[in-house]
C-alpha cells in the first residue's frame, strides 16, 4: 500500500515540474521598451555663460562741488532725465545775485543817459553864454588903451581878473574832457571803442592840460608885471575865448549819447552772458540720467565731492545685456553666428529656461583653466538673450548655455542600445502582435549622445526593445513592457 502512494507522489511532482517548465517557457519576458513617437532630435554641448553689458554709458558731471543729494542706488532702473544726484550751488547762487544786481544798476544808468546828456548840454550852453559875455566885455575894454586905467596896478588887476576867468573855463573844459577820456577808455577796454577813438580822446586830454598850464603861466606873468601890453593881452584873451566857444559849439553838435548807450548796452550784454552761464552751471548741478537702463556702478556713493574728471555713475542701457561663453576649439566649428542656443538660469526653486542667439564669435582662442586647473583653448562667443519679463537677472549672473550642433523636430529616435548588428545589417527587436518580438532591419541616421535617428524601418506607435543584447531574445519570443 505504501509503494503505490509513493509512486503517486513522485508522479505528481514530475507532472508539476513539467507543467511549471511549460508555463515558464510560455511566460512573457519583462523588458524595457520605447514606443515610437515624433521626438526632437538634438545633438548639443553645454558651457557656462556670464551675463555682461553690451552697451554702457559713463555719466560725467559738468559741474563740480560737494554732493548734497544722492537719489539712486546700484541696481536701480532709471529713465532719461531721472535725477541721479545734486551738487551744492550756494556759491553760484551768490554770484548770480550779484550779477543780476549789477545788471539792474547798468539798466538804470542806461535809462538816465538822456537826462545826463540834457544836463551836460545845459551846462555847456551856460558856459558858452558866460564866455560870450566875457568876450563882449573884453571887446569893450580893448577900445580903451592903458591910459583908461588910473594906474598900472589897476590895469594888472583887470588883466588878472580876466585871465582867472579864462583859467576857470580851461579847468571846466579839462574836467569835461577828463570825464570823456575816462568813458572812452572804459569803452576801449570793453572792446566797444576803437584805438583811433581812444587816441583822439587822449590827445584832447593832453591839449586841454597844456592849455590850462599855459593860462596859469600867463597869470604868473601878469602878476609880476612882465606880461604883454594891454592890446596884446586883449587879443590873446579874445582868441582864447573864441576857441573855447568854438569848442563848446562843436560839442553841442556832437552825438554824445550813442557812445554812452552803446557802452552800457555792451556791458549789460556781457553781464547777461555771464548770468546765462551761471544759470547753466546751476542747472548742471543736478545730474540726470542720459540714457534709460540700470545703474550698474555708482561711484558717487563713495565720495562727498565730484568733478568733471571722474564719472559718478555707470548705466547699462536697457536691452543691452548679453551673455559671454567660451567654447572649446574642438566644438567651435559646429556653431555659427545666428544659431539659436538654450539658456538656463538655475534657481533654488524652479529653473528658468529661455533662448538666445549667437551674435559674435571671436576669431582667436584664449587660454582658460577648468576648476581643476586644466588648461583649455577656448573661443569667446557672445549671445543675445531673449530674457523673459520679470526674470531676476543682471550683470555677472551665471547661465548654462546649450549649443545645438544638430536639432530637428518630428524625428523617430531610439536608444543606441536598441540597435544590434547581424552580419553587418543594423536591426532592432520590434514587438509585433502586442507580445512577440521580431528582428527588424532599420536604416539609421545621425547618432546623438544617447540615441540614434531612424530613417527607415519603423513607424509611429511601434514598440522597440531598449536592450538589444538581452540573450533571451529571439524571433517569436513573447515579451511584456516593464514599466
Amino acid at each position: 500500500m505504501k509503494k503505490p502512494i509513493k509512486y503517486a507522489i513522485i508522479g505528481l511532482i514530475v507532472l508539476a515540474s513539467v507543467i511549471g517548465g511549460v508555463y515558464y517557457m510560455m511566460m512573457p519576458i519583462p523588458l524595457r521598451m520605447t514606443e515610437i513617437s515624433p521626438q526632437v532630435a538634438e545633438l548639443s554641448f553645454m558651457e557656462q555663460g556670464i551675463v555682461t553689458a553690451e552697451n554702457t554709458v559713463l555719466v560725467f558731471p559738468v559741474a563740480q562741488g560737494e554732493i548734497n543729494g544722492l537719489y539712486v542706488r546700484e541696481g536701480q532702473s532709471v529713465r532719461v532725465g531721472d535725477q541721479l544726484l545734486s551738487v551744492d550751488y550756494s556759491a553760484l547762487r551768490l554770484q548770480l545775485d550779484q550779477i543780476e544786481s549789477g545788471i539792474r544798476v547798468l539798466q538804470a544808468q542806461l535809462a538816465n543817459v538822456d537826462v545826463e546828456d540834457a544836463n551836460m548840454r545845459q551846462n555847456l550852453q551856460s558856459a558858452r553864454s558866460s564866455l560870450q559875455g566875457e568876450l563882449r566885455a573884453i571887446n569893450a575894454q580893448a577900445v580903451q588903451s592903458d591910459r583908461a586905467f588910473a594906474n598900472q596896478t589897476q590895469a594888472i588887476e583887470e588883466q588878472s581878473r580876466i585871465q582867472q576867468v579864462l583859467i576857470d573855463q580851461h579847468q571846466s573844459e579839462l574836467s569835461r574832457i577828463q570825464e570823456n577820456f575816462t568813458r572812452v577808455q572804459s569803452l576801449y577796454q570793453s572792446g566797444v571803442a576803437t584805438r583811433t577813438e581812444f587816441d583822439a580822446a587822449s590827445a584832447s586830454l593832453t591839449a586841454a592840460e597844456t592849455q590850462l598850464e599855459a593860462a596859469q603861466g600867463q597869470m604868473t606873468l601878469i602878476a609880476t608885471g612882465a606880461g604883454q601890453s594891454s592890446a596884446e593881452h586883449f587879443e590873446g584873451i579874445r582868441a582864447s575865448i573864441n576857441a573855447q566857444i568854438s569848442g563848446i559849439n562843436q560839442q553841442l553838435e556832437q552825438d554824445t549819447t550813442s557812445a554812452a548807450k552803446a557802452q552800457l548796452e555792451a556791458l549789460i550784454e556781457i553781464e547777461e552772458i555771464r548770468m546765462q552761464q551761471l544759470q547753466r552751471e546751476i542747472e548742471n548741478t543736478t545730474i540726470t540720467a542720459p540714457a534709460e537702463g540700470v545703474i550698474t556702478t555708482l561711484q558717487a556713493q563713495n565720495t562727498n565731492f565730484i568733478s568733471a574728471a571722474a564719472p559718478v555713475a555707470e548705466i547699462t542701457v536697457a536691452g543691452s545685456l548679453s551673455v559671454e561663453a567660451y567654447v572649446s576649439t574642438q566644438d567651435i566649428g559646429s556653431i555659427n553666428i545666428g544659431d539659436t542656443v538654450g539658456l538656463t538660469l538655475r534657481q533654488r526653486v524652479g529653473d528658468i529656461n529661455f533662448t538666445g542667439r549667437i551674435t559674435e564669435i571671436d576669431s582667436a582662442a584664449v587660454v582658460r583653466f577648468t576648476a581643476l586647473g586644466v588648461e583649455e583653448r577656448k573661443v569667446s562667443v557672445r549671445i543675445e538673450p531673449n530674457i523673459p519679463p520679470g526674470t531676476p537677472m543682471g550683470i555677472g549672473y551665471a547661465l548654462d548655455v546649450t549649443f545645438y550642433i544638430f536639432r530637428e523636430e518630428g524625428r523617430i529616435i531610439v536608444p543606441r542600445t536598441a540597435i544590434f548588428r547581424d552580419e553587418g545589417v543594423e536591426m532592432v527587436w520590434a514587438v509585433l502582435d502586442g507580445n512577440t518580438v521580431e528582428a527588424v532591419i532599420v536604416e539609421t541616421g545621425i547618432e546623438l549622445r544617447t540615441d540614434v535617428i531612424i530613417e527607415r524601418g519603423l513607424g509611429l506607435g511601434d514598440l522597440v526593445v531598449n536592450d538589444a543584447n538581452n540573450p533571451d531574445l529571439s524571433d517569436g519570443v513573447r515579451v511584456t513592457n516593464e514599466r
